[in-house]
């Protein structure tokens, strides 16, 4: 969700430091971090930061992809190169061009294509399976993984020359507990965007969900956070966030608030009817506009919407 660099932590201003640097570069790059630290994000940072920004940004997921499929994805193949290859596929170093391949959780990488990969990085040249041209490799590589890649070399599961190759310029992404002063600005800046996207009103923060927010150790990182965030937003149904919105995943779902009150000020409490045709009132006055209707009842057109379903009224929506 994120697309920029949030955070004023010292760890956080060493990297945008580091980035200004290496953006401008050719040079390959090893991200390495936790899951949900942000790697992809500094990937096409420096993509867009660098001479290459307005050529190709390709993604391939070493993990995700079969090892089946995998050295076709990255090399591509000839038409009846193996069963099944009706056609020519170009494969994701050529379809980069003069841009930038990211490969995402380079260790999961097999060691028949790390040597593949070894090559093309020495020497920028492949050759499509079953083909006999050789294509020259023009894109830059920016590798990214959550293992500890110098144990993975130790233990003869990670090729060490490509290892030194890939890591001409490490970055490290540095986990969420260790800046935690950074959780506010990620904070405010996650709440403004979900409530665009669940078409929410921006909710008030209240002190006891930050506090709980900082009180957690984030195994997942900021991909954790945004997540914990969304979940809050959803069941708060755009009210006031406060801790018992916090749920962490493995937690039971945090129970519903009170369906808010549809009264005027100093109003006792009414019925279900009195309230469905306050409703009713106030959408059949404003013409079925939801907005209008929300400013009638001094209510946010969160809370508004919510009662329309409950109370089923979404025939005097005309448009809605």
């Amino acid at each position: 969700m994120l697309n920029t660099l949030l955070g004023e932590s010292a760890a956080i201003r060493r990297l945008r430091y580091e980035l200004d640097a290496i953006a401008p570069t050719e040079s390959s790059v090893l991200i390495t971090g936790e899951t949900g630290t942000g790697k992809g994000l500094v990937a096409r940072i420096i993509h867009r930061a660098s001479r290459r920004a307005q050529e190709p940004f390709v993604h391939v997921d070493c993990a995700a992809l079969a090892e089946s499929v995998i050295e076709s994805e990255l090399f591509g193949h000839e038409r009846g190169a193996f069963t099944g290859a009706h056609e020519r596929h170009l494969g994701r170093f050529e379809l980069a061009e003069r841009g930038t391949v990211f490969l995402d959780e380079i260790g999961e990488l097999e060691p028949r294509l790390q040597a593949k990969l070894l090559r093309v990085l020495q020497d920028r040249e492949y050759e499509r399976i079953g083909g006999s041209r050789t294509l020259q490799m023009t894109a830059r590589v920016i590798a990214a993984t959550n293992q500890c890649l110098p144990q993975a070399v130790a233990a003869k599961k990670f090729r060490a020359d490509l290892y030194y190759r890939l890591r001409v310029v490490s970055l490290a992404m540095p986990p969420l507990r260790e800046r935690p002063e950074d959780i506010p600005l990620l904070l405010d800046s996650s709440v403004e965007e979900l409530a665009e996207r669940l078409g929410l009103e921006r909710p008030y923060i209240d002190e006891s969900f930050l506090a709980s927010l900082s009180r957690h150790n984030w195994p997942g990182n900021v991909r954790e956070l945004l997540n914990v965030v969304e979940r809050a937003m959803i069941f708060a149904r755009g009210q006031r966030l406060q801790a018992h919105h916090v749920n962490l995943g493995d937690d039971p779902l945090p129970s519903f608030p009170p369906i808010p009150p549809l009264l005027a000020d100093g109003e006792a409490e009414g019925t279900a009817q009195g309230r469905r045709e306050r409703l009713v009132a106030a959408l059949t006055n404003s013409g079925g506009n939801v907005a209008r209707a929300a400013r009638r009842l001094n209510i946010p057109r969160s809370t508004l919407r919510y009662h329309i379903q409950i109370h089923g009224l979404r025939d005097l929506i005309p448009h809605d």
